[in-house]
This record gives C-alpha cells, structure tokens and sequence, in this order.
C-alpha cells in the first residue's frame, strides 16, 4: 500500500556464534585455560547474546597469547573490562571480528545513498529494476514534517508531488512493456521497463536494505550518522542502530551514550572516538 512514512525502522537479524568446540581445542593444544569462558559454559551450551564479545576477546588475547597456563593463577583482566579496555586504547582491529547484521526499513533512498559511504560492511538493497513501485512509500523528511506545520499548503503539494511520480511510474512502466513487447522473457520485459520508469521517482521514495557490519564500523557508523552534523532521517536509523547495541553487544559500545540535541532530537556522544 502506498503511503507517506516518518520513522525509519532497523532490526537485528544476525550474530555471531561461537563455535565451542574449536575454543576449546585450540587451548587445550596450547595447554591454556580459560576459566572465565569455562564457567560461562558449564551450564549452556553457547553464549546467547554474549557470544561476539567473546571472540573479540579471544582475538585480542591470541595477539599476546595472554591466557593463563595450566596450574599458573589468573591475573589478566576480567571479559567485561578486557573488552572495555580495547575500545580505551583503540586496539579497534580486534573488535572487527564481531559481525552483526540488520535489516532497514521506511527510510529514503537518500538515506542508503549515504549509508553505503560506509565501506567496511556489506549490502543488500531492494531492487527497483526487479520489484515494481507502483505502491510504494515515501518517506518525508523531517524538515518537511516541520513544513507541513507551518506551510500546510506547501506540504500539499509536496505529497502532490511525489503520488504524481508515482503515477507517471506506473503509466511509463505500461508503455514501455509495450515498447518492448517483442522481448520473449516477461520477467526481462519487465525488468526494462522499471529499470527506466524508476527515473521518476524521488529520492524520497521507500527502500529496504540488508547489511552487515562488525562492530568497529557499526562504532564508527554511530559516530558519524548519530551526530548533530548528520541529516536527521539518519540520525535517528543511527540511534535505533546504538539501541540495538546497547541491549545486545553493550560492551562492543562502550564509552557512547544517548544525548539530547539542541534540535530537541536524539544523538549519540562518543568519548573513545575512532576506536
């Protein structure tokens, strides 16, 4: 159904797992124990929502082969402050090995335009070539949500505007299926005459996108788009993205916290930037 939307909505949809049975082997080929890991497990078989956070640690310990021998006593750091304690020094290479994948919603095609500027990460976006936009949404952007309080009139026309796109979408999609009514596949036929028709259709037009980061990026992420400076659609993907976190892989975004902007929207404050 087509319609005008103005919360961009993101979920968590992977993570990683650990895989317990080669931990295990690779310490006890090393004569190493891993008494904190080993209680964690002694009454579950994984570590559910834990699991990234302690392979970055594993990662980062395999870097000194900081483990303790058998017989020796435990003297290193905790998880919870190892962990912590690489996002403070900035030993960001290890948290990389924490993958997690989301899957986006309700937001622009200017918003994925700006999005997949972030380069360590994976993507996976709706296809207007393959799927039709005859009933698709549009995403109106807070400025224009502001404009529609102060300039009803002017917001009219903006939604004019973009369901006259829409229109001309479906109008162009059905003469050029004729155009190219002599291609045999119908799916190909198809495919032509949206990958032209979606030429009208603004940047505001609704997309879905899959993508994966790891964690040092999902930072990084945070950092740039949850910031005063970003584009305010953005930024509020960005601060869903950080709540996810914050509840998921908390150790992973150590050292940010929610803040109130001047605007009166949400951002994110980081105190150890470009981990």
């Amino acid at each position: 159904m087509n319609g005008f939307v103005t919360e961009p909505e993101v979920v968590l949809v992977g993570k990683p797992v650990i895989e317990i049975g080669g931990v295990m082997k690779f310490l006890e080929d090393h004569g190493l124990v891993w008494p904190e890991l080993e209680d964690k497990l002694s009454s579950m078989t994984s570590l559910g929502d834990d699991d990234g956070e302690w392979l970055v640690e594993m990662a980062a310990r395999l870097c000194y082969m900081s483990w303790a021998k058998e017989g020796e006593t435990i003297k290193s750091r905790c998880h919870e402050d190892h962990i912590k304690h690489l996002v403070e020094v900035g030993h960001g290479a290890c948290i990389e090995h924490c993958n997690m994948s989301f899957i986006m919603w309700n937001v622009s095609r200017s918003l994925t335009h700006e999005l997949v500027r972030h380069r360590i990460a994976s993507y996976s976006q709706l296809s207007q070539r393959y799927v039709d936009s005859s009933n698709v949404c549009f995403i109106v952007p807070p400025a224009i949500q502001e404009l529609a309080k102060n300039d009803p009139d002017s917001y009219r026309e903006w939604v004019s505007h973009c369901e006259q796109s829409r229109q001309l979408y479906e109008k162009l999609t059905g003469k050029l299926s004729e155009m190219y009514s002599d291609v045999e596949s119908g799916l190909e036929r198809r495919k032509m005459a949206r990958q032209a028709a979606r030429s009208v259709l603004p940047n505001a037009t609704e997309t879905k996108i899959y993508v994966t980061l790891n964690a040092r990026a999902i930072r990084h992420l945070i950092e740039l788009r949850a910031s005063k400076f970003a584009d305010v659609e953005i930024r509020k993907l960005a601060v869903k993205v950080f709540r996810i976190m914050q509840d998921k892989a908390p150790l992973l975004i150590h050292g940010m916290e929610v803040l109130r902007l001047e605007d009166e929207t949400e951002g994110v404050n980081s105190e150890y930037r470009r981990v």
